[in-house]
This record gives structure tokens, sequence and C-alpha cells, in this order.
């Protein structure tokens, strides 16, 4: 009987893969067909583990099942045929086998799982491969050689052609992925050999493991290397494209070369630019530098600020002010840590004087439009809100509506009496006292709502939460502030008031909410001539 060990090994290759294959998805290419290939590959391993597990369970005698032990049996022979043809399959995609070359490999090896398959099937009945005895325990008949020599004769193959592809490789690069390639199947042949002898030990979920870690490793340790090797090409490239002065300083070798020289730096970098030593950085940049808030950073060594700002962050930009032919101008410094070495880094500078100029126009822009938005939506007059806020706040209310939130408010619409009269008689300048004074009334009774004028002598407050539950009192003492006794032209109060509550019942905006107050407005006006 199988040790209990062996379900245990089963699972735990099962678990690395899933544990691996979880990492391969962060550098996973998708539009490779290979790295797919290898993805499902991976998915099919940790299942053919799994299922292996499964067997050890009925094989160590955990779960006792005579049927069910030789149907877990039978799988596992299948699965074990099935992943030899996917393994193939990979294996001369990985080492781009010519198309005419791989279809008669493949043909081959479809042949010899469907000649397998058909094995397990008549051992169903004659039980010449293995057999499960009343014990439970797993015995190997005379046929099994033919079901293990038919699986591995595949991989006998491939790993030959694969070693005459390394054997034939012209270059180092080349040479370690066909390497690659045939780890990957030397992982389950040898594993293969052992599970022939030890029948009753995972070999072959090992094996296949093992195999896929071999790929999955350089998979890596390729992204990493041509990582490490492009990044700092990639970002010198990049920064000589748009600086004046790049820079790769190694502070391990205390090595510092140049690569780009814009003509403006040249004449300051003297000999300097030919030397090694970045101390000429350090003296380039005392020259230079103009001290500012922005660039209290420079105090004794620029490079050694760079170095402990890398700490903490892979990449920095830092704005200072330089002075370059007695011109006093706005440049920015890049520091980007190379990652391939973790004591280099790279420095780069440019001029952005025009985009320093260009900010602050957007800025002065955009505080004239921040004014000129405050500006239109304030009564130059009384400081209330205008006729365009009043717009916007019907907008959104009216947006609450359409939405169908569960809103309460009420607008309160007043229009001043005897405006003209008090123009006519008093001038221009009494009449606007005369509106303020009215504005003033509105604003003190209606203290915590949004008053607007939307008109010459017409007012709008709209009531809100406590105001409105407390609508009727204040409209009430609203009432009361008119004062139409007084003969002075400062002290006189006068106007008519409306007020209207919305329902969702009838009101489908603030618009129809707006007409009633005003018809209530009317009425009052009305009123107020005939008590005259």
């Amino acid at each position: 009987m199988a040790n209990p060990l062996y379900s245990v090994l089963s699972f735990t290759c099962a678990l690395v893969l899933l544990i691996f294959m979880n990492q391969f998805k962060l550098v996973l290419d998708k539009s490779e067909k290979t790295d797919k290939d290898f993805s499902r590959l991976s998915y099919w391993v940790t299942f053919f583990c799994l299922q292996d597990g499964v067997w050890g369970l009925f094989g160590s005698g955990t779960i006792f099942n005579i049927e069910y032990f030789f149907i877990s049996s039978s799988i596992s022979h299948a699965a074990a045929a099935i992943l030899a043809y996917i393994w193939l399959s990979y294996i001369l995609n990985f080492i781009n086998i010519e198309r005419d070359k791989a279809i008669p490999a493949k043909m081959l090896s479809i042949s010899l799982v469907l000649f397998q398959l058909v094995l397990l099937v008549i051992n169903y009945r004659s039980r010449f491969i293995f057999d499960v005895s009343a014990e439970g325990v797993y015995i190997v008949r005379a046929g099994r050689n033919l079901l293990y020599y038919s699986q591995y004769f595949t991989f006998f193959v491939i790993g030959l052609f694969t070693a005459y592809r390394i054997a034939s490789a012209k270059n180092v690069g080349t040479r370690r992925h066909y390497a690659a390639g045939f780890l990957f199947i030397l992982a389950p042949v040898l594993c293969g050999l052992l599970q022939k002898v030890y029948i009753l030990a995972p070999c072959d979920s090992i094996g296949f493991m093992l195999g896929c870690c071999t790929i999955y490793a350089f998979f890596i340790s390729k992204i990493s290397r041509n990582r490490d090797l492009s990044q700092r090409a990639v970002i010198i490239s990049g920064l000589s494209a748009d600086y004046d002065l790049v820079v790769y300083v190694n502070t391990a070798k205390k090595q510092a070369k140049y690569f780009q020289v814009s003509e403006k730096f040249a004449p300051l970098l003297w000999e300097g630019r030919n030397s090694s030593d970045p101390k000429s950085f350090d003296d380039l940049m005392r020259r230079i530098y103009v001290p500012n808030e922005f660039s209290e950073f420079i105090e004794k060594s620029t490079l050694d600020k760079c170095i402990d700002i890398l700490q903490t962050a892979p990449y920095y930009t830092i704005p200072f002010l330089a002075n370059i032919d007695e011109r006093t101008e706005h440049y920015r410094l890049k520091i980007a840590s190379d990652k391939s070495n973790s004591q280099a880094f790279i420095v780069g500078i440019t001029n952005v004087e025009e985009e320093h100029r260009l900010e602050e126009t957007a800025q002065k822009l955009r505080k004239d439009l921040q004014h000129t938005k405050l500006i239109a939506n304030k009564d130059p007059l009384t400081g209330i809100g205008s006729a365009a806020a009043f717009k916007v706040k019907c907008n959104l209310i009216d947006n609450q509506i359409k939405q169908g939130h569960k809103i309460r408010f009420a607008i309160v619409e007043c229009d001043v009496n005897d405006l003209k009269y008090m123009n006519d008689n008093f001038g221009h300048d009494m009449g606007n006292e005369y509106l303020k004074n009215c504005c003033k009334v509105f604003c003190n009774v209606f203290s915590h709502s949004p008053v607007f004028r939307i008109g010459g002598d017409e007012f709008v407050i709209i009531l809100y939460d406590t105001q409105y539950e407390q609508r009727t009192e204040l409209f009430e003492k609203l009432r009361t502030s008119v004062n139409l006794k007084s003969k002075s032209p400062k002290e006189r109060i006068s106007f008519a008031a409306g007020m209207a509550d919305y329902s969702s019942q009838i009101d489908e905006s603030v618009k129809d909410v707006l007409k009633r107050a005003d018809t209530f407005m009317y009425i009052d006006k009305s009123k107020m001539k005939k008590g005259r």
C-alpha cells in the first residue's frame, strides 16, 4: 500500500504550482502564445497533482473503496497520457520547432495517447495493466510496461532533439533558452524512471511540478534580466531627448559619465565633461545654483541629496533656479534609480522657463475665471445671489426632482414697491439704497436661506430645513417688516410677497412652484394698492 505521505506530497506540488501561477500572472503577456500555453500547461499539471493526491488517499487506505480506487487509478493514468501530449506541444512551441516538423511529432503523440486510452478501456475488463485487490492494494500487471513506454517515448525523442539544438546554438541567449527546455523535459523523464521503480510514490507529480518550475524560473529571470539591461538605456535615451544635461552616477565606483551636454552647459563643465569624478557635477551645480524656496536641498552636495531621496522613492523631480549666461531661469532636476544597480542613478537637468511662464499664465487665467464666475453669480448692487445663480440652483433642484428624491422646500417671491417713484423723485442713488434696505430685511428674516435678485425689483428666497419648517412664522414676520408710514426715503420699506410650497403631486419643476408664489405675490400687491 502507498504511504500516507503520498497525498501530502502530491497536494504540496499542486499548491506550489498555484503559488507560482499566481505570480506568473503578474508578468504574463497575453499576446505571447508561449506565455498562454505555459499558463494552460501549468493548470493541467496542477489538476494532475490534485487527482494524484486523491489517488494517494485510496492507495494508502485512508479512503477504502475498491471500485473508486480502480476508477481513480484509471483517471490517473489517462491524465498522465494526456499531459504527455500537452507537454510535447508546449516544448515544440518553446524551442521554436518548424511547423512541418512539429505536426508529425504531434500526430505521433496523439496516436500514443489514443493507444494508452484504449489500453485503459481494455484493462477495465481484462485487468492486464493494473488491478486493485480485495484488500484495497494496487497491483501492477505485465501490461503496465506498454502504458509506461508509450507515455515516455515522446519525452525521450524530444529530449534528444532539444539536446541537439543546445549543441548547435550559436549564441549564449539561444543556448540558455534551449537549456531551459531540456531541463523542462529532463525533470519528468528522470522522475518517470523513478516512478517505474517506486510505483507507490508520487514521482510523476514531482517531476511535472519541477519541470513547470524550471520554465517559470527561466521566464522570471529572462524578464528581470531584460528589464535590468534595458532600463538604464531607456531612461537615458528618454532624458537625452529633452534634457540639457544627463549624467549617470555610480556611487560604489565613484564614477560619473555624461551622456548629454547641451551647448548651454558645455562651457560650464570645461574639462569636467570628460572627467569621471562625480565632483564635477557637484561643482557645476554650485556654480549655477540660485537659492530659493524650492531649492534648499542643495547645501553641500547635490549628489548626496539625490542619494538620500532615492532611499524612499525610485525617482524624484526637483525644481530649482539656475543662473546661466547671466540669466536666472527655472530648471528641473530629475533623478531616477538604476534598478539593476542599487548604488547607481541617473540625473537629468532641463530648462522649464517657458513651462513655468505658461503655468503662471494658466494660474492667472484660472483666478480670473473664478473671479468672473463669482461676479456672475453675485448681484453687484446687493451682494446676494444673481439671476444666473438662481438658474443654476433651479437646475440642481430640478435634477433632484427628476431622480425621484424626496425633497421639501418653499419659495418666497418679493417685489419691491414704488421703485420707479423713488428713482424719478429722489434719484437712482436713493433708489439703489431703497433696494438695498429691502434686501437687508429679506436676508435678516431668512438668515439661513439663499436670497436671489432675479430682476430690477424682484427677489426670491428658497426655504430649506429649519426655515422651511418655520416658513409660516417667518413669512408673517416678513409681512410685518413693511414700513409705509415713514416719510423718509431712507427708512421706507415696502414690498409685496407671496409664498408657495413644493408638492410632488402637482409640481414638476421649480418653475411651477415659482409661478404659484408669483401669483400670491401679485394678490398681495393688489391688496396693498387697495389699502392705500
